[in-house]
C-alpha cells in the first residue's frame, strides 16, 4: 500500500495558488494599492487563489488516497 506523499499534495497546491493568482489580476496591480479599497482589489483574487489551491489539495489527497487503497 502506498502512503499519502504530503509534500507532493503541498507543492501543487501551492503551484495551483500561484497560477490562480497570477491568472486572477496583472501583478502591476500590487504596485497601485494606496488605500482600502484599492488593497481589495488584490485581496479578492487572493482569496480565489486560496480557494483554487484548497480544491487542489483536497482533489489530490482523495486521488492519492484512492489510489493508496486508504492507506494516509
Amino acid at each position: 500500500m502506498k502512503k499519502v506523499d504530503w509534500k507532493d499534495i503541498a507543492k501543487r497546491a501551492g503551484k495551483t495558488f500561484a497560477q490562480a493568482f497570477i491568472a486572477s489580476f496583472g501583478i502591476d496591480r500590487l504596485t497601485e494599492i494606496t488605500d482600502l479599497e484599492s488593497a481589495k482589489a488584490v485581496l479578492y483574487p487572493m482569496l480565489i487563489s486560496c480557494a483554487a489551491a484548497g480544491l487542489s489539495a483536497v482533489w489530490n489527497m482523495a486521488t492519492s488516497y484512492i489510489k493508496g487503497k486508504g492507506e494516509w
